[in-house]
């Protein structure tokens, strides 16, 4: 004779109940132990940023850095810019503005991607008519291209490989404002 195998009954509502208990707790677990992992990675990486900062005889900040694990950032502001420096024709006759924020020098160090970037900028002004700058412009950097932005605003870009340089041209209160920015690798400024 031969012998029937008996058949496995049914799970019953009991184990059914017990296998979702188990599945959810370790979802729950896994979750509560990824928030707190994430939790610990904020705290370390906060305590390793710090800021400081330098301040002038008026008690102004004038150089901001933080430092991060993943790198440095530099702002500096420059009561002068040597505008020259920036490698963008100058006008003639045009002065740097004096004041709290006429110039300034940003370098931005990532160290994860092995980049350095570097922004001059100067703000200068003549009292030379608005168009009279324009056409010195268009005379002297035809390589940059030129946009009118709207009356009384108008923009002068140029672009290589990784540098950057940028001339704005505004005119307020009856003088000619003129912002010159170079960014790129220090290299290339």
């Amino acid at each position: 004779m031969t012998a029937n195998p008996v058949p496995n009954p049914p799970p019953s509502e009991a184990s059914t109940g017990r296998l979702v208990a188990i599945v959810v707790g370790v979802v729950v677990g896994v979750v509560l132990l990824t928030i707190a992992g994430l939790m610990i990675t904020a705290f370390i990486f906060a305590r390793k940023v710090t800021v400081s900062t330098v301040r002038d005889e008026q008690g102004r900040e004038k150089t901001v850095r933080v430092d991060t694990p993943f790198g440095r950032l530099r702002v500096e502001k420059q009561a002068e810019v040597d505008a020259k420096l920036l490698g963008i024709p100058l006008y003639p006759g045009a002065v740097q503005v004096k004041g709290d924020m006429t110039g300034a020098r940003v370098d931005l160090d990532l160290d994860f991607a092995d980049k350095y970037v570097r922004v001059l900028a100067v703000k200068m002004e003549t009292t030379d008519a608005f168009d009279k700058v324009v056409d010195f412009y268009k005379e002297e950097a035809p390589d940059f291209v030129f946009t009118r932005k709207k009356h009384g605003e108008a923009e002068f870009k140029w672009e290589e490989g990784r540098l950057k340089k940028v001339v704005g041209i505004v005119e307020k209160r009856g003088k000619t404002q003129i912002g010159l920015a170079n960014i790129g690798e220090p290299e290339a400024n």
